[in-house]
């Protein structure tokens, strides 16, 4: 069995770097064995519980390879002299060959632990969980893309894990133990799971992601019905610059939809990118006969194949509700079942910022056996579909009453643009004010070119959080571009369009 030959050790410093060196080798763990002046600084620290006077021991060999071992994990030295004198030696032990044999222990306390005090303003601390939050954005994203192709599955032990999702879990798993909690985060399904809800939701249980001067509070990571990453989640994953914007989702679809839409020429491009947008938008569940129909009608046939390859997926026979598809009446896509079958007897729209996500209505049910049926990717649904809904509303207003609107002037210049450059408005559906304030203090993209720059919140998100437009406004930079943004509500926005044409003629 192993360190049986080593219960009875003692020794000084010098043996005790050996002995930790020779223990790593036998145990074949994959860190690096501590250098003398190390285990001095570790006994310094209290890291090594050795009696005043008395040489080293079986004790502190295990202290030694714990502490090598969680600092791998991102662990600071504070948190593992709070945490070691939990454990028993036996309960050392056991962890330390769990790690051997290439498994994640939880590293728990064997006693009940009090909360260590993480004040507000305490910065620290605060740093570790925004550094935790920006890695497992980055993660998220880089496992994502990973899983896309459908060639690969998300695998605790897999050795593909990004080491973006690994650091952030290990930096998670320091926090819960901090706060004197059980390490929540050493399975990555579970981390994954819970990033489908707001980081400051008793979800995570973390104290600290519930705290006022946490900024990422309101963000949730995963979109929790399209298993996506949200656009918080792209914006924190930028945060550190370290992380290529080609990466990101939303870039990539809307680099993809350039490049397809500038083969039409010159000309072309920009009208085919709004009947694409738009197409997405209004009709993201459609049947085939209808979808060839409407890219002969806007000149899109040349791009037909590349369209239903990279933006759209057959209804899956799993999605069907008593084998029809389920349209939501209220932005047109395809209903999902749901687990609550007597709440959402008729399926739940899958859309965050659809009306129907909460109140699910059905306008028709369409068999499939009738007419292919196509629905847009998750990823279509999560960053054009759901943020359509505003857009088009928005646009749909300002041309009922007789105003010059066009909807994704000259590729996505904004979304909506008002009488050429005069105004410009973008509609943002984030559920973070700070990822938000966040991206526009980087850039407010095509609104630039326009006269008057309006940003158009959804109402809904208001609704949950009424300080929603004062954090946004609080957080924005108070000179240069973001200080030039009008910020609206939807609502607002459309009563101000509804105004304009009377305005206009006084």
């Amino acid at each position: 069995m192993y360190f049986e030959d080593v219960r009875q050790w003692q020794g000084t410093a010098e043996a005790l770097a050996k002995e930790l060196k020779r223990q790593i080798e036998q145990l074949e763990l994959s860190i690096e064995p501590p250098a003398l002046r190390t285990v001095r600084s570790w006994r310094t620290k209290q890291l090594l519980s050795q009696p005043k006077g008395q040489e080293f021991g079986f004790r502190q060999v295990l202290e030694g390879l714990a502490t090598a071992l969680l600092l791998k994990k991102g662990w600071t030295l504070a948190a593992i002299t709070q945490v070691l004198p939990s454990f028993s030696d036996d309960t050392l032990e056991m962890q330390i060959l769990v790690e051997a044999q290439g498994q994640d222990p939880t590293w728990l306390p064997t006693i009940t632990a009090t909360a260590l005090p993480l004040p507000t303003g305490h910065r620290p601390a605060m740093d570790l969980a925004e550094d935790a939050v920006v890695l497992l954005a980055q993660g998220i994203i880089r496992q994502y893309e990973r899983v896309l192709p459908g060639k690969q599955i998300v695998r605790q032990e897999d050795s593909t894990l990004p080491p973006e999702l690994y650091q952030a879990m290990c930096k998670l798993g320091r926090l819960y133990i901090e706060e004197g909690q059980c390490d929540r985060a050493a399975c990555v399904h579970t981390v994954l799971n819970n990033a489908r809800y707001p980081l400051g939701s008793d979800r995570w249980g973390l104290k600290i992601f519930s705290q006022s001067d946490f900024r990422f509070s309101n963000a949730t990571i995963i979109d929790p019905d399209l298993r996506v990453p949200t656009s918080d989640c792209a914006e924190i994953a930028n945060l550190s610059r370290g992380f290529g914007e080609n990466n990101v989702i939303e870039h990539r679809l809307y680099t993809e939809l350039c490049d397809a839409t500038q083969r039409l020429g010159g000309r072309r491009q920009h009208k085919a990118y709004t009947a694409l947008r738009e197409l997405f938008g209004r009709y993201s569940l459609i049947g085939q006969r209808q979808l060839f129909d409407y890219l002969v009608d806007h000149d899109l046939t040349p791009l037909q194949g590349m369209i239903i390859e990279k933006f759209f997926d057959l209804v899956p026979d799993i999605w069907l509700i008593d084998n029809l598809a389920h349209r939501c009446a209220d932005c047109g896509t395809l209903m999902r079942p749901h687990p609550n079958s007597k709440l959402f007897a008729q399926g739940r729209c899958p859309i965050r910022q659809c009306i129907g996500h909460e109140s699910p209505k059905v306008y028709e049910k369409l068999d499939p056996n009738k007419d292919i049926l196509w629905i847009a990717k998750p990823q279509i649904l999560t960053y054009w579909t759901g943020p359509a809904i505003d857009e088009l509303a928005i646009f749909d207003i300002a041309r009922q009453n007789g105003l010059d609107a066009e909807l994704y002037p000259e590729s996505d210049l904004c979304d909506i643009g008002i009488n050429g450059k005069v105004i410009g408005i973008d509609a943002k559906s984030y559920t973070s004010p700070v990822t938000l304030a966040l991206r526009l203090n980087r850039s407010i993209g095509g609104l630039i070119y326009y006269r008057r720059r309006i940003l158009a919140v959804n109402d809904r998100l208001i609704e949950d959080n009424p300080s929603y437009i004062s954090t946004l406004k609080s957080t924005l930079d108070k000179k240069d571009d973001p200080a030039s943004l009008v910020i609206m509500s939807v609502s607002s926005v459309i009563e101000f369009l509804k105004k304009m044409p009377y305005a206009n003629q006084t």
